[in-house]
């Protein structure tokens, strides 16, 4: 029986600075590789894009990524 694998996701937002480990790097990355499909997704998926953004930090809580 194989071990299972633990990732650990470290993203700390601290005012406009960011502090990862290998596996929130990655997955701060891919969210911002996703924002290459803003325009593409439906009001909701862009709502939800919008919320983890600001969570990141990777945009102001008062504005949105894209306006369309």
């Amino acid at each position: 029986m194989a071990t299972p694998t633990t990732k650990k996701f470290i993203i700390e937002v601290i005012g406009e600075k960011v502090k990862v480990n290998k596996y929130g790097d990655k997955l701060h990355s891919l969210i911002d590789d996703l924002g290459w499909e803003y325009q593409r997704m439906g009001m909701s998926g862009r709502e939800t894009y919008d919320e983890i953004c600001h969570l990141l930090g990777m945009i102001p809580e008062d504005e949105v990524y894209m306006e369309i």
